[in-house]
């Protein structure tokens, strides 16, 4: 029986052998080219060489250098979160994959399918002392690895490379998404390969919903007089946004989404509540205070940051959750029904087994009125709404972890659902202008902006200089106020003081025009709004310094408190 070239694309079979001996190296970047990778994001290094010099044969994959392994991680993550497509990062090894291993581990985190190339130190020089070796004779790269991703291993034989590397992007890619690894020590991507290995065609196997499963949502649902429908981020996989306007129109049941799938359904549309959780909207709070007896959660994990510090108004007394990751179930809220399935094909089988309800109102997305503050200044939520008449309807915005985070989620207005990209499953600060230039390579013919604080600025703001050298036209708008606001705030909620955490002495218009981007000071009203940059960032990367008043602060559940056992939760003004 014929088997498949490792590097046929799809799973079509081919009986060609390649006659010519070729590096292990060139297999492996020919099977990332079969499997449709458009761009990859790294740094390079003596290990990771032999990849690097194979990929100069294949112009259709894009190389981008970052400035440092995390940007590089995060910028994959952000390619894959924007795409649904497998985002690849190639680093070398010791300092080089340890750097990766914040962005590994937020992708593992966020559910996001990355691959992670690592180039080791040659074999033969495994425990001799060699320079960053990552073998089991010194650091330990795969073991560690292993705790942060769905899959990783080393490559110790040149013909199993290929069935290893197929393995790895299809682990990545299939059942709950995440991020995959492989080292490859340099002795074994030089060596010749005489013939390819010929693969087995690799199945992808699909979950099945039981007709029951179905039938006991249907049944429950409509024996619910006051239900809500909480979608999280899985929602985004496949037609699962157009499969829940669909159902919840069916229904006419409200709408409310996590801080991280937020836009999956429109914040316009009549039915949608907005945001539960971490800078959660009124309208959704106001809507759980007055009880419900249904919750229909799909593609959530139910976080702290998505259920507002795992809120008891979210239990009821039929509560059907339904994820992709069997381990999600259970796991935060005790169910009635727990389905394992991907969202779009639930929501559309279950839309075929409930009538048509008769249409209601709810009253739309409510946001808190906050007053202009006292201190020098923007106020952070008319800043907010400067973003947004500032550019197009359809831009995607990065957000990064901070109390601007809390403002963002809740003062953005998203009514599509892959405008709002966050990384909250690790909360880690400095992944959204990686994360940006990800999203801008996934689409090029849109307006990619990142929102991040000071301090988040101050880690990774050498990525703008990536976006510099890459020709990527996104905007950065850095909340500025001179401090990590979220943790000082934190602190004096419970503490009743805290430490000084500046972020300055820095400029932040001047490095980034030392990094080679337009930059503008924005303190007062209308600044934002009439910079023109739409018209800078035809000429590349614009960063804008938004100079916030500190004294504007939103209502919310603060995180900090339950670190104090003796103090009971409070709400936050």
């Amino acid at each position: 029986m014929e088997m498949e070239n490792p590097l046929a694309t799809g799973d079509e079979a081919q009986t060609a052998h390649e006659a010519t001996p070729v590096r292990t190296a060139d297999a492996l970047v020919e099977m990332l080219v079969a499997h449709g990778v458009e761009v990859i994001f790294g740094l390079p290094g003596g290990p990771i060489g032999p990849i690097l010099d194979s990929l100069l044969d294949h112009p259709e994959i894009r190389v981008v250098q970052t400035r440092s392994e995390a940007g590089a991680m995060f910028a994959a993550a952000g390619y894959a979160q924007a795409t649904g497509k497998l985002g690849v990062a190639v680093v070398t090894t010791g300092p080089g994959v340890l750097n990766a291993l914040t962005g590994l581990a937020s992708a593992q985190c966020d559910g996001l399918p990355v691959l992670l190339l690592v180039g080791e130190v040659a074999r033969r020089n495994f425990g001799k002392g060699a320079l960053q070796d990552g073998s089991p004779y010194g650091l330990q790269i795969v073991e560690i690895l292993r705790k942060v991703t769905k899959f990783a291993e080393e490559v110790t034989d040149p013909q199993r490379a290929p069935s290893l590397l197929r393995h790895a992007i299809r682990t990545a890619l299939t059942g709950p998404q995440g991020p995959v690894a492989l080292t490859l020590p340099v002795d074994m991507t030089m060596a010749k390969l005489e013939e390819l290995p010929m693969l087995a065609p690799a199945s992808i196997t699909s979950v099945e919903i039981p007709d029951e499963a179905i039938a006991r949502a249907a049944a429950a649902i409509q024996k619910g007089e006051r239900g809500v429908i909480f979608a999280g981020s899985g929602v985004r996989r496949g037609k699962g946004a157009e499969r829940l306007i669909e159902l919840a129109e069916r229904l006419q049941w409200p709408v409310m989404t996590t801080p991280k799938g937020k836009g999956v359904f429109p914040e316009d549309h009549p039915l949608s509540l907005g945001v539960f959780g971490m800078g959660g909207h009124v309208s959704a709070t106001e809507y759980l205070e007055k009880g419900i007896d249904t919750a229909l959660v799909i593609g959530t994990s139910l976080s702290e940051v998505a259920t507002d510090g795992w809120s008891a108004m979210l239990n009821a007394r039929s509560f059907i959750h339904v994820d992709i990751d069997e381990r999600q179930l259970g796991r935060s809220y005790k169910y009635t029904l727990g389905i394992v399935a991907p969202a779009d094909r639930f929501l559309e089988l279950l839309a075929t087994q409930v009538p048509q309800a008769e249409e209601r109102h709810y009253g739309g997305v409510r946001r808190h009125v906050l007053s202009l503050g006292t201190g020098a200044g923007l106020p952070l939520h008319r800043a907010i709404a400067e973003i947004q008449l500032a550019l197009p309807e359809d831009t995607i915005y990065t957000v990064d972890s901070g109390e601007h985070f809390i403002f963002a989620t809740h003062y953005l207005k998203t009514t599509a659902p892959d405008a709002f990209m966050v990384m909250t499953g690790l909360g880690s600060m400095g992944q959204s202008i990686p994360a940006a230039i990800g999203a801008q390579l996934a689409n090029p013919d849109r307006v990619v902006a990142a929102i991040c604080g000071d301090g988040c600025f101050a880690m990774n703001a050498f990525e703008v200089a990536t976006a510099v050298s890459a020709k990527l036209p996104l905007v950065v708008f850095v909340i500025n106020d001179g401090r990590l606001g979220m943790v000082e705030i934190g602190n004096t909620i419970v503490y009743g003081r805290t430490p000084k955490f500046p972020v300055g002495p820095m400029d932040i218009a001047k490095l980034a025009s030392a990094l080679g981007a337009k930059s503008i000071v924005a303190e007062e009203f209308g600044q934002i709004r009439d910079a023109g940059i739409m018209a800078l960032r035809e000429r590349g990367p614009v960063v804008v310094d938004v100079r916030i008043d500190p004294t504007v602060k939103i209502p919310k559940r603060d995180r900090f408190v339950g670190f104090n056992t003796q103090q009971r939760l409070r709400v936050v003004n």
